[in-house]
């Protein structure tokens, strides 16, 4: 799968509950991007509500990568850390991707 194709269910980043953002990821891309410049509340927010694994998973389909961020969860990652292996685990997706490709 093309970390670039969009979608038509796009990730809508919150710093709370009815708090939007006006982010939107419509691709795998797009929501890496955002996760580099949101702040660490709305990363947070998600991923402790399940938000992040959700949409990958049955947006895209991608159950390891939905996997890897529910681990980030159990492992109880914040702030900035948790930005960081955010980027780290889709970064990882997306080696895997171009390699198969190539």
């Amino acid at each position: 799968m093309d970390p670039a194709r969009r979608v038509d269910k796009p990730f809508s980043f919150y710093s709370g509950v009815d708090r939007p953002l006006g982010v939107l990821a419509h691709s795998l891309l797009e929501f890496r991007e955002a996760v580099e410049k949101v702040g660490t509340d709305s990363l947070e927010f998600h991923l402790y509500r399940g938000d992040f694994e959700r949409w990958i998973k049955e947006v895209f389909g991608l159950a390891f990568l939905s996997s890897r961020i529910s681990a980030l969860r159990k492992e109880g990652a914040r702030g900035e850390e948790l930005r960081e292996k955010l980027v780290e685990a889709l970064e990882e997706w997306f080696r895997v991707y171009t390699y198969k490709r190539v």
